[in-house]
């Protein structure tokens, strides 16, 4: 009864802010991403599964009902040709019998449940991308309080141990001071693992820095973004995961080489960066990950996640093991429902294997296509942090080459698909500009199919 209630607090919650607008809809889903994990962790019914999804499901009611402007129609067309396309297949797959029914439907939504916030990322404009910078700031200084609590006191004070948690306490291979082999845990802070956090904490950076090398408007502004990018940079270590570290570290150093600080900002940024280094340097744990990152750590993991048995199942599954077949997490009593279970470490393979080469084919050339579209204008305040997303895509979607989870990690995909379709579109245009007329639902662009 807990956890079906506290999804009705979050359908309630996030409707109610759905309805004034987007960005708040959006803003309710993040608290509720957030907030995901260790809500799950410690109330770990079969309903407490279903708490994004109330949430996710309450903003995408809100948004069928309100008309979208024709402007912003034209301007995300080509985006919703592929969300449609790659939403509609793994829809006609449900109805191919190669798995369970229950397990095709856990399947389907991995798929394509997160699939909109490609759109909502898009029609993101810059008053709008101000906004959720900072509370994704204020929720990386919550997160970040949660995850020092965890590493000074122990995670067991805020995961019990059961099934839910499992992942967490498995994942015991951080040294701590004078071990040999790992003895410490990575931090989880409020999310469902490790790898979620550092993710996150990852993602979010473009949205931080992209709005604190602009004008300052007050004190508090500056000092929520400051703190947040701090709290967001050490997160990724406390996580201890190199894959995030890596990726990281590509838009700080893109960053430092932009124009866009000015001398005095350059010369903060540094000093910021180098208190960091020097706070992960001076601790054993943190500083771990950063010290094992290298080419032949990198290509070992290549090695196993890309080799011969990818080309070995598509000959053996050109058309997929089913949805839920092929690698997608699947709550833990569902797991004797699957037929044929086939572990890998390689989200292309995943797509292949639930979807087929149709479908691998398909997220491989919408990645291709929202990787190389223009950026926007230099003149766009934003340019940075648009520029900044970029890279971070990048390194996300390649590093799904060696990992898997990239279209179901809470609330990371929430983040990676807003970045993805914000660079993916030209920016949409000032508040001051005058707005084109909504049209009718039914007229013109399907906007309700969509939208």
């Amino acid at each position: 009864m807990t956890g079906l209630a506290l999804c009705g607090l979050a359908f309630i919650a996030t409707y109610v802010a759905g309805r004034r607008s987007l960005l708040h809809g959006i803003m309710a889903v993040l608290a509720v991403g957030y907030a995901f994990g260790i809500v799950r962790g410690n109330v770990p019914s079969t309903t407490s599964y279903f708490l994004f999804d109330a949430s996710v499901l309450a903003l995408y009611l809100t948004q069928l009902v309100r008309p979208v402007p024709l402007e912003e129609r034209l301007r995300t067309r080509q985006l919703a040709h592929w969300v449609g396309l790659l939403a509609l297949w793994p829809m006609a797959l449900l109805l191919v019998p190669a798995q369970d029914p229950m397990v095709r439907l856990v399947g389907l939504r991995a798929h394509i449940i997160f699939l909109p916030f490609l759109l909502f990322g898009a029609r993101m404009g810059e008053e709008e991308m101000d906004r959720l910078a900072l509370w994704i700031a204020a929720l990386n200084l919550v997160a970040f309080g949660f995850a020092m609590g965890e590493f000074l006191f122990g995670i067991e004070h805020f995961f019990p141990q059961n099934p839910v948690t499992e992942i967490i306490y498995r994942t015991k291979d951080v040294k701590a001071t004078g071990d040999i082999i790992g003895s410490a845990f990575r931090i989880p802070s409020v999310f469902p693992t490790a790898s979620s956090y550092g993710a996150t904490m990852a993602v979010s950076v473009p949205f931080l820095l992209g709005a604190w090398v602009q004008k300052a408007r007050s004190a508090a502004r500056y000092w929520l973004l400051t703190t947040g990018l701090g709290a967001s940079v050490l997160g990724v270590f406390l996580a201890a995961s190199r894959t995030h570290v890596l990726i990281l570290l590509v838009p700080l150093a893109v960053s430092l080489l932009s124009g866009r600080m000015g001398v005095i900002g350059r010369a903060v940024w540094i000093m910021m960066l180098g208190g960091l280094g020097w706070v992960v340097a001076s601790d054993e744990r943190l500083f771990l990950r950063l010290v094992a990152l290298g080419p032949q750590a990198i290509a070992s993991r290549f090695h196993v996640s890309v080799n011969q048995s990818f080309v070995d199942y598509a000959l053996k599954y050109p058309l997929g093991n089913g949805l839920g077949g092929g690698g997608t997490s699947m709550p833990y009593f569902l797991l004797h429902l699957i037929r044929d279970p086939i572990g890998v470490e390689n989200q292309y393979a995943t797509f292949m294997l639930e979807m087929g080469l149709p479908g691998l084919l398909l997220w491989v050339g919408f990645i291709v296509w929202a990787l190389t579209r223009r950026a926007g204008p230099s003149s766009d305040r934003w340019h940075l942090g648009r520029r900044l997303a970029w890279w971070v895509c990048v390194g996300y979607y390649l590093n799904g080459l060696i990992g898997i989870g990239f279209l179901t990690s809470v609330p990371f995909t929430i983040l990676l698909l807003l970045s993805t379709g914000w660079i993916a579109t030209r920016p949409a245009p000032a508040a001051h500009a005058p707005a084109a007329p909504a049209l009718p639902h039914g007229e013109g662009l399907p906007a309700r199919a969509y939208a």
